[in-house]
């Protein structure tokens, strides 16, 4: 695993030797990132329900139920209008008949 210093041989130093291993050696080491990279790997889904995180679907689900009630809010305005126009006609027509009695 490790790079043999050979005594006699005087050309190359031993930090050039380390140098001249193969990249596989960097794979093959445990580090931090790996390790957490592996996990979120094995178990994203898990965090994400733990954690309640938001995912594009259900970012997605929430604007439409938005635009729905946007929707709902804007169509419940308007029938609002309308019948509070009728209530004013009523308060009228009322209004005249006990005038008139």
């Amino acid at each position: 695993m490790f790079p043999v210093v050979n005594q006699n041989q005087t050309d190359q130093s031993f930090w050039n030797q380390f140098s001249e291993l193969p990249a596989t050696i960097e794979s093959k080491l445990p580090t931090l990132d790996k390790s957490l990279d592996a996990y979120f790997d094995t178990s994203f889904a898990s965090i994400i329900e733990e954690w309640d995180l938001l995912t594009d679907t259900d970012l997605f689900k929430l604007e439409s139920r938005l635009a729905h009630v946007s929707g709902e809010i804007s169509t419940l305005f308007a029938e609002k209008m309308v019948l509070e126009k009728r209530v004013e006609s009523l308060n009228d027509l009322v209004s005249s008949l006990e005038k008139s009695v």
